[in-house]
């Protein structure tokens, strides 16, 4: 795989696009009724949802370098990767909704919207295709049974 940034740093640059957003328009910004408690339900949700997916590889003792996929020990299928093929990406994804939730300015869903286009389509995918040289058809067909994100 040729990707040479590592997700989490597209995750930080993503959180700096929404504060950006706040911080050079703060004027758009908006609150409601409950939003510090949702932010940290979805902060707290995204945390939850990215360590256990670490969990699961490190007690599969695989890999979870998302440089190198392709150096996988075992398919990991059991637990949170019964209901996502990314838990790590998507609790990420998840934090920063949170955010996007407590910062409360329309223009930071620009940082969200980034990551799950950045990842989707330079991370994810050739993972993707790396785990199918490693795995075959059972990647192939757990693929077909969970979904990407969800």
């Amino acid at each position: 795989m040729k990707l040479k940034i590592p997700p989490v740093v597209i995750f930080f640059f993503s959180l700096g696009v929404m504060f950006g957003a706040y911080y050079f328009i703060p004027h758009w910004s908006y609150s409601f009724s409950y939003q510090t408690l949702l932010s940290r339900i979805c902060l707290a949700l995204g945390v939850l949802v990215a360590f256990s997916g670490i969990i699961a590889f490190r007690m599969k003792r695989t890999t979870v370098d998302p440089l190198h996929p392709e150096k996988a020990s075992s398919l990991v299928t059991s637990g949170i990767y019964q209901y996502t093929r990314n838990p790590m990406y998507l609790g990420m994804a998840l934090v920063l909704i949170g955010g996007l939730i407590r910062i409360g300015n329309p223009l930071s869903m620009s940082g969200v919207i980034f990551f799950i286009w950045y990842l989707d389509r330079y991370q994810i995918r050739p993972e993707e295709e790396s785990l199918i040289k490693v795995f075959g058809k059972e990647y192939v067909s757990y693929c077909e049974k969970v979904g990407r994100w969800l």
